[in-house]
């Protein structure tokens, strides 16, 4: 009787919304209610896409109207912290890459299933870029709500689940909330109009706009992505670094560093504590500095993990989304020259235990004519102050030369226990063993979390420095 009065309710509450939005869309027609106005931007089609943007460029101060529709979850509850607007819309400064406007709960109206902002705004001369997004849906009844994130490349593969006929009931099922879904979101969207004016004086670009002199762009596109540019620095120059990713607690997920090649030091790193809140979800992330390079070579990499990405958004994406990545460049037009972009160094292995999986104990031979630096890398699993997958060298006598220590290791992307070393090691003429043992779980083929960027290297290796 319970399941049955609460399906009779969700279905009346259903024709009530309906008719609410028949009511709606009979009163809103763009054209018609800014018949007087120009359209400048015009941000829709979020069937198919996450985001929408759209540069423009105001010769002068002028006054824009935006006119936005986008939605949000009712209640205060966890869920409506975490995803306050599931579909919003924002103006962007291309140049300062800073938000002068963005969709929130003071400058909205609630319009039955929608938020709804009406503005007019005063902007100075430059350049802006306008978004929108519709990264998920939440629905509520009562006091109740849910949400659930809309991935676009897998939403056919979504089927009714009749186990959960209570959920069905309410409409809070999965098939429920992309069905009411599908219904709305053709009405997201955002649009800006020229009240005065020549619009032919306003020049539209494509967003995101390019700022002078990049030199390497490692646009994280996709999860589980990753991404390097090696490069030549002829001599000391200024490196602008702009940097967007993500990460929660004290672990980045997406991020990106800079590797001297020769050495193996990183000489910059996004970091938790050096980034800042980059809008949107409180995981993403930016970080913003002017570096200084001396002459060498150089390798920058970004890398991703299996989620929250511009391949899908599972929360509200960073306030620039078009730039999420890594990317480097040289303000200063006299430095320009200095830089090269390289091929990677090649480095000869001398020893290699890699792919390796759970329960393994690896051991690899191999010999130096002269005494000499060597390049150790190492990917195996640790956590706390222990690694559980380990690498170490022995020397001719079964002496442990070299470890690789936790305290010593970087996040090597995926789980947090994920564990990379990279050094370089000065060792005497002799032979010696490269050695790499596993324990039961989380090992190469077998992982029981997020496996790190380089699986193919999951282990040990041993390349001579030239």
């Amino acid at each position: 009787m319970l399941s049955f009065l609460l399906s009779e309710a969700a279905v009346l509450l259903r024709t009530i919304q309906a008719v609410a939005l028949f009511a709606l869309m009979a009163s809103f027609a763009p054209v018609v209610l800014h018949g007087a106005e120009t359209r400048i931007v015009a941000l829709h089609g979020f069937e198919a896409a996450e985001v929408r943007q759209q540069g423009f460029t105001l010769p002068r101060a002028m006054k824009i109207h935006v006119y936005a529709r986008g939605a949000g979850l009712r209640f205060p509850t966890r869920i409506a912290r975490e995803h306050p607007f599931f579909a919003h819309g924002w103006i962007l400064n291309a140049a300062s890459r800073e938000v002068v406007w963005q969709m929130d709960g003071k400058n909205t109206k609630r319009n039955w299933e929608y938020r709804v902002s009406d503005q007019y705004l005063d902007l100075p001369a430059g350049t802006y870029e306008a978004y929108f997004s519709n990264h998920g849906f939440g629905q509520g009844l009562l006091f109740a709500q849910w949400f659930r994130n809309i991935d676009r490349r897998s939403l056919a593969a979504v089927q009714d689940d009749r186990h959960h006929r209570f959920l069905q009931a309410i409409g809070a099922d999965d098939a429920s909330l992309i069905r009411h879904w599908r219904e709305q979101v053709g009405n997201y969207g955002m649009e800006i109009y020229l009240p005065a004016g020549d619009p032919k004086e306003i020049n539209l670009f494509e967003a995101p706009l390019r700022w002078r002199n990049i030199v390497v762009s490692l646009p994280a596109n996709q999860d589980n992505g990753h991404w390097a540019q090696s490069f030549h620095v002829a001599r000391p120059v200024s490196l602008h670094v702009y940097a967007q990713g993500e990460g929660s607690g004290r672990v980045m997920h997406d991020y990106g560093w800079i590797t001297d090649a020769q050495t193996r030091t990183r000489v910059w790193e996004m970091t938790m504590d050096k980034s800042q809140f980059a809008g949107g979800a409180m995981k993403n992330r930016r970080q913003v500095e002017t570096i200084q390079l001396p002459a060498g070579d150089y390798e920058a990499t970004f890398i991703t993990d299996d989620s929250h990405s511009p391949a899908d958004w599972n929360a509200a994406p960073p306030a620039d989304p078009g730039t999420y990545g890594l990317t480097l460049s040289i303000p200063s037009d006299k430095e320009l020259n200095a830089f090269s972009a390289t091929k990677p160094l090649v480095w000869n292995v001398l020893a290699e235990a890699v792919r390796v999986g759970n329960d393994q104990d690896r051991a690899v031979p191999f010999s130096l004519a002269t005494t000499q630096s060597v390049r150790v890398y190492a990917i195996g699993e640790g956590s706390g102050d222990e690694m559980a997958d380990v690498a170490w060298i022995e020397d001719g006598g079964g002496k442990r030369v070299w470890t690789m220590d936790h305290s010593r290791t970087q996040h090597a992307g995926g789980s947090s226990k994920n564990r990379l070393s990279d050094e370089l090691v000065n060792l005497p003429k002799g032979t010696y063993t490269l050695r790499f043992k596993t324990d039961d779980s989380h090992a190469y083929g077998r992982w029981n979390s997020a496996a790190p960027w380089d699986q193919e290297h999951y282990g040990a290796t041993v390349y001579a420095v030239k």
